[in-house]
């Protein structure tokens, strides 16, 4: 015995079809908006599309060979490193340093890593070789839950000098200062652009 399969397509085109008025609704409200926020007090550079409710970490990025940061003039230097995990923990991760024409440094991080367990979070942290003075450049993001995790440090100094970064497994107790847990470290190597 055979069987006419030949409407079958069509009748799975139909019913596939019927839900495209109601999907056209559901996406046209966000359509045409531009509306991000930013969390001022954070400090994260992070940017939260409302309509969608997608979380991105804005970097600079080469336009016709250039680099240009709106408000902060032209990329004057520019370094990138890789990020690797101790021997305790597998990590790796990408890590790119900007300088502009008004001193402003913008640091982005992409980093693969476990999350933290309850309690604790990441913090990225930049150091000067020479002085050994540190920074903080905040808590690693987990948008998704899962290893990718990110940042985005900006400093209206220019921070060229610090050189050294590293990644710290933090105790959620309020202590500003650095724990010894260091999970991942980098180095940001100046780089001419082509």
């Amino acid at each position: 015995m055979r069987y006419n399969l030949a409407p079958f397509p069509l009748l799975l085109m139909r019913t596939e079809l019927r839900f495209l008025p109601l999907i056209a609704l559901l996406l046209l409200p966000a359509c045409g908006k531009d509306d991000e926020t930013k969390d001022p007090k954070a400090g994260t550079g992070v940017t939260i599309e409302e309509n969608l409710g997608i979380q991105v970490i804005t970097q600079p990025m080469p336009v016709n060979g250039k680099v240009e940061l709106p408000g902060h003039g032209k990329e004057e230097w520019f370094a990138y490193g890789a990020m690797a995990g101790t021997e305790w923990t597998p990590a790796n991760g990408v890590v790119t340093g900007h300088v502009f024409t008004d001193d402003t440094t913008v640091v982005a991080m992409q980093f693969n890593v476990q999350p933290a367990i309850e309690g604790t979070y990441y913090e990225a942290w930049i150091q000067s070789p020479k002085t050994g003075a540190s920074l903080s450049m905040g808590q690693l993001i987990n948008g998704q839950g899962d290893s990718r995790h990110g940042l985005r440090f900006e400093s209206p100094e220019d921070l060229r000098a610090y050189t050294d970064v590293r990644v710290t497994l933090e105790t959620d107790d309020g202590n500003a200062d650095a724990s010894t847990m260091i999970i991942a470290t980098g180095e940001l190597k100046p780089t001419k652009r082509r």
